[in-house]
């Protein structure tokens, strides 16, 4: 299956869902493996694994 067509049903899947606003990974994190993320007051860690998992600490 091609990534377009991966990403298209991903996307069709979350506005049936009811989810309006969708974000891929890769505009998150761009070039790097982690980016932190403020969210009340707290500082938390997105990272991308070797195994292309995403992990959120804090």
């Amino acid at each position: 299956m091609n990534l377009d067509f991966q990403v298209l049903n991903q996307e069709s899947y979350c506005i049936a869902k009811g989810l309006e606003r969708v974000v891929s990974s890769a505009a998150l994190l761009g070039e790097d493996k982690s980016i932190v993320i403020l969210h009340g007051g707290e500082r938390y860690i997105l990272s991308i694994t070797k195994l292309r998992k995403l992990i959120l600490t804090k």
